[in-house]
């Protein structure tokens, strides 16, 4: 009978047969910041002075704003409609997106977790610019950039109290 050779598997199945790749990278050795540079991440927001827990906040892109087909399913309202225009008419050359972000109201404090875009056509101006807007205020949020290194949310304001004593609980990593 001849011998079958045994495979090798990046992760290695010791259980299933398989030997691990000793040339792979370990898990361990590959950086959590390479990892959400890759996959999108989610957030829980807690603040420490109050009892404001925060439903589950996305950021970042994964695999889903790689083309504007994509991107348009997950726009909504106006945006969508204007996307959607903007594409029949074949006005769209190329796009930029930081995924999902968290904006915030510098007034009121509100919060909106929304998807960002930016579409340019062939001059290379901008024609389209997603907006988070705080009819309270009358006003346009602020994008609130997240710092995955430190599982942190600087300068974020309690949307309750309005007090900046919050945790950033970090949630499921997404692509």
């Amino acid at each position: 009978m001849e011998k079958r050779p045994r495979l090798r598997f990046l992760a290695g199945r010791e259980d299933a047969g398989s030997t691990p790749d000793p040339a792979a990278p370990k898990f361990g050795e590959i950086s959590k910041r390479n990892i959400t540079t890759l996959m999108g991440q989610s957030y829980f927001i807690e603040c420490q002075k109050c009892d404001y827990k925060s439903k589950e906040i996305t950021t970042g892109v994964g695999f889903l704003f790689g083309n504007i087909n994509d991107i348009l399913q997950i726009l909504k309202g106006n945006d969508k409609k204007t996307v959607q225009l903007l594409k029949h008419r074949k006005q769209i050359h190329t796009h930029y997106s930081r995924g999902y972000s968290l904006y915030q109201c510098s007034d009121c404090h509100s919060l909106e977790n929304k998807s960002h875009l930016n579409l340019y056509n062939q001059q290379g101006d901008l024609v389209f610019q997603t907006d988070s807007y705080c009819r309270s205020c009358q006003k346009a949020r602020e994008y609130m950039p997240e710092d995955s290194d430190n599982e942190t949310i600087p300068d974020l304001c309690c949307p309750k109290c309005h007090q900046q004593d919050l945790r950033v609980l970090p949630g499921i990593l997404w692509d």
